[in-house]
């Protein structure tokens, strides 16, 4: 099959895979296998992937995609395996994607991409002992493919993965920067250093009772019910049966600008809870995301939700906390002792092919 091309003149030949997680769709490539076309054989820099990112993620003209997934076998950090690139469908490089990390994590398996960090290769076709060593621009990541794990399936070519996603850290404001506040987030941390109120202006919207929460990407949480209760939100939209339509991008805008002082607030997640929802230990979630606007799902906005959940007694820590989003359900298990944060979820290979751009 020819390459599908969507320039006159193309400088770049891309082998990619497109991938899911819950939802959250994924172009995930090599990025030493990018080959120019000019006879360059020099490894392409990301600020090179940026420049034609907004052609590749275009629904109509490229490929598709919330986010760009580069896989790098040659790492900075030498303690770990692979790096993991994520540039937004805008162009802009991100830190972190929880959703990515796992079709990252499958991608390595199913490639079977070999580590210039390592010595002793990984073993793909293990048992669940497998651990991916990842940097990212948050950190480190652990990855744990679930080879064994009964919601696998070969035929949708979907396996669990389980990521460590680090601790939970408290956002800043501006400023606090120098403020002696500690970092890491427990259910012993202050009130005052994860929530605020913050003014948004709107007709059904004059303020909002937000609680920030950092998992390598800043997130703000919003809790419907709440919110509506103190008299900030119109009634509206506390209708359960609406929650999947209610407008929430306006309000995610106006947060996402900063116009509230906080540090680099990058997604934007509204919560809410049914009895039935309580008793499963569930919270149904959306997310609009900075760069790439609502999205069917976000890792590290799950992993958000779900401590900020735990935080304000929306779902206990005893058992995993199920956070649903419109792409699926995440599982999320935080301790709110050590801070340590793991989530399971579903990756998902859709097809394969070869680009010109």
């Amino acid at each position: 099959m020819e390459p599908i091309s969507i320039t006159n003149k193309p400088s770049y030949r891309i082998n990619f895979t497109k991938m899911q997680g819950a939802g959250n769709d994924f172009v995930v490539f090599e990025k030493n296998k990018v080959q120019r076309l000019n006879g360059d054989q020099s490894i392409v820099t990301y600020e090179e992937i940026s420049g034609f990112t907004t052609k590749l993620s275009n629904r109509k003209l490229g490929i598709g995609c919330d986010q760009l997934i580069i896989i790098d076998d040659n790492p900075n950090d030498k303690n770990a395996a692979y790096g993991m690139g994520v540039i937004n469908c805008d162009g802009n490089i991100e830190n972190m994607c929880g959703n990515g990390v796992r079709c990252f994590t499958k991608y390595i398996m199913d490639n079977k991409v070999l580590s210039k960090n390592l010595k002793e290769q990984l073993k793909f076709d293990s048992d669940d002992n497998i651990e991916q060593i990842i940097e990212t621009k948050s950190g480190i990541v652990k990855t744990y493919p679930l080879l064994k794990h009964h919601l696998n399936d070969k035929e949708k070519d979907v396996i669990m993965v389980k990521v460590n996603m680090g601790t939970s850290k408290v956002s800043r404001l501006q400023c606090e920067v120098d403020c002696q506040i500690p970092k890491t987030l427990t259910k012993q941390s202050p009130i005052e250093s994860y929530m605020y109120t913050i003014d948004i202006g709107l007709p059904y919207c004059s303020k909002l009772e937000c609680v920030y929460v950092s998992v390598g990407v800043n997130q703000c949480i919003v809790f419907v019910d709440r919110n509506i209760e103190l008299g900030y939100l119109d009634s509206s939209y506390g209708d359960y049966s609406k929650f999947s339509t209610i407008n929430i991008q306006d309000i995610s805008g106006i947060i996402q600008r900063n116009i509230n002082g906080f540090v680099d607030i990058a997604n934007v997640e509204f919560v809410i809870q049914s009895q039935q929802d309580k008793l499963e230990n569930k919270v149904i979630s959306r997310v609009v995301e900075r760069g790439s606007g609502e999205t069917l799902a976000c890792g590290t906005g799950a992993c958000g939700v779900a401590v900020a959940s735990i935080l304000k007694g929306y779902c206990n820590e005893d058992t995993e906390s199920i956070v649903e989003m419109p792409g699926g359900k995440l599982l999320i298990q935080w301790d709110s002792n050590n801070s340590e944060i793991y989530k399971t979820g579903p990756a998902t290979t859709v097809f394969k092919s070869q680009i010109l751009i």
